[in-house]
């Protein structure tokens, strides 16, 4: 896993926003990390 204060995992994510339900949960946990890689992997490919 990576360790940055700038990428969160899906389960990281959660645990910090507790409000999230069930059923938010499942429609956005997909989605939520997928977006959070293809970021972090923009970012990393503009700083090299």
């Amino acid at each position: 896993m990576i360790e940055s204060k700038y990428y969160k995992t899906w389960e990281q994510y959660k645990a910090e926003h507790p409000e999230i339900s069930e059923r938010e949960e499942k429609a956005m946990a997909k989605r939520m990390q997928t977006y959070e890689e293809m970021m972090y992997g923009f970012v990393m490919f503009l700083l090299i």
